[in-house]
């Protein structure tokens, strides 16, 4: 089965209930730092609400409430890499790549993994790395509605 590292639009998008096609039928990962960017996103969204906590705030009550419960408990089908796994990686790959702490994390994680990556919106710099380590990443920005 393929393994699809997916960032924290797409991980919100898949925790609504509402993932792209182009994840059916792969092994999903997510990141530390993109998990807890959603979780703050989220958990914190008050009067203020953006682009990661928008959608959940859009929800029907009932949708929220399930989707909430999973923002809070990572459902066992969403993998995510340790650290402890992930700091030699980190450590070894920043001797080429000057990436920031969540693109650095996101390399590695694909590095380990084997995976495909998917972000919902271009980073340049992540990309070039990604391609770089010969990892497949495409731009798959999150449908608006459904």
């Amino acid at each position: 089965m393929t393994v699809a590292l997916i960032d924290d639009q797409l991980l919100g998008a898949v925790l609504r209930g509402q993932p792209p096609r182009v994840l059916a039928s792969k092994e999903v990962y997510t990141t530390g730092y993109w998990y807890v960017r959603l979780c703050q996103a989220v958990l914190g969204a008050q009067e203020r609400t953006g682009v990661l906590s928008r959608p959940f705030i859009e929800l029907p009550d009932e949708m929220r409430e399930r989707a909430l419960a999973a923002v809070l408990e990572l459902p066992a089908d969403i993998g995510l890499v340790s650290l402890r796994d992930l700091g030699p990686v980190i450590a070894q790959l920043r001797q080429h790549h000057q990436l920031n702490i969540l693109s650095i994390e996101a390399l590695a994680a694909a590095t380990c993994l084997q995976a495909n990556v998917y972000l919902s919106a271009s980073s340049p710099q992540l990309e070039q790395a990604l391609r770089s380590a010969n990892l497949k990443v495409k731009v798959q920005p999150p449908a608006m509605r459904r």
